[in-house]
């Protein structure tokens, strides 16, 4: 084929392809001239952020406050948060959060070989786990300008804010750690992925978030065999459905952020990045950038039984137990 043809078709589809690129993933306002569904009556993204709850929100087994707690002292508090539009996938009902956390410790304790995580238990020996649902909208959560300036907020300081905003609808709120799971997503910072998850160095709150913008293909395999589709935001899986312990992309992820807000890595650990927030010697370490799912503190020189004198050990920490 002359080459006068396949370069003027060369540059159009390279133009095609940045225009696409431009509309999907930095200005999303052409998505608006589209027609829409109509909003329930309970959403409104100009007044005050308050927790609603619709009829169909009235499920058995169904906690809309944290239970009265069946352990003393430090623990982890899973809260369920939807946007007032989002359908209701009953993450907390169907036990796919407790499954994940299940694994999580299932995980932990194999590599630790003697600890787990606290996490808040009921009277049932369940998982406590929290739902709310608020009165703004996703657009709500991702568009929304500071009042006193132009800059944006972003979406995981917004949900900080309602947990701290809903503090009495929690026991012994100062004594905890939550772990978010919001049906929205983060605002997209890079083309090739998701930001899943999000929490600050020795805070007191993580989000992993478990919607995405795009459906992706999940299976029981990368075949694909079974055709399953669904919103997700890792990359090859999603929340674990009941009784199944496998520690995958979204576990990983959870885990992650959990660690942070338990002050990991230790800032004084021998193998971290510039930002001293993530470990450099193992991509398969869980607190590699991406989350890696074989090691819990590769070589046990950073954050989790080590033997760096003066320098905080995972292993010390509150919300951990010992089997």
């Amino acid at each position: 084929m002359h080459r006068y043809f396949i370069i003027p078709m060369i540059g159009f589809f390279v133009i095609v392809c940045g225009f696409v690129i431009y509309l999907q993933f930095i200005n999303e306002d052409w998505k608006f001239l589209v027609p829409k569904t109509a909003l329930p009556d309970a959403c409104d993204d100009n007044i005050d952020v308050d927790l609603i709850i619709y009829d169909d929100d009235y499920i058995k087994g169904r906690s809309f406050k944290d239970s009265p707690d069946v352990i003393k002292g430090n623990q982890i508090h899973a809260v369920f948060l939807l946007p007032c539009e989002r359908k209701d996938r009953k993450f907390d009902v169907y036990l796919n959060i407790e499954s994940s956390i299940l694994a999580i410790n299932h995980w932990f304790l194999d590599k630790s070989q003697n600890q787990q995580l606290r996490f808040d238990l009921n009277d049932k020996n369940q998982l406590d786990v929290t739902f709310f649902r608020v009165n703004k909208t996703m657009n709500w959560f991702d568009n929304k300008e500071n009042k006193s300036n132009t800059k944006r907020i972003d979406i995981s300081e917004k949900i900080k804010n309602i947990i701290v905003l809903n503090k009495n609808k929690f026991n012994n709120f100062d004594n905890k750690k939550f772990i978010i799971f919001f049906e929205g997503w983060e605002r997209r910072k890079y083309i090739n992925f998701d930001i899943c998850g999000k929490a600050d160095f020795d805070g007191n709150i993580s989000i992993y978030y478990t919607f995405s913008r795009f459906k992706k293909y999940i299976g029981n395999d990368l075949v694909l065999k079974n055709k399953k589709r669904i919103f997700t935001c890792t990359k090859n899986d999603h929340l674990n459905d009941v009784n199944d312990l496998t520690f995958g992309d979204a576990e990983a992820t959870i885990l992650h952020e959990l660690l942070h807000t338990l002050g990991v890595p230790s800032k004084c650990g021998k193998n971290l990045n510039n930002s001293r927030s993530h470990i450099l010697d193992s991509t398969k370490d869980i607190m590699y950038k991406e989350s890696g799912n074989e090691y819990l503190d590769y070589n046990n020189d950073d954050y989790y039984n080590h033997d760096i004198k003066d320098c905080p050990d995972l292993k010390n920490s509150k919300f951990l137990m010992n089997n």
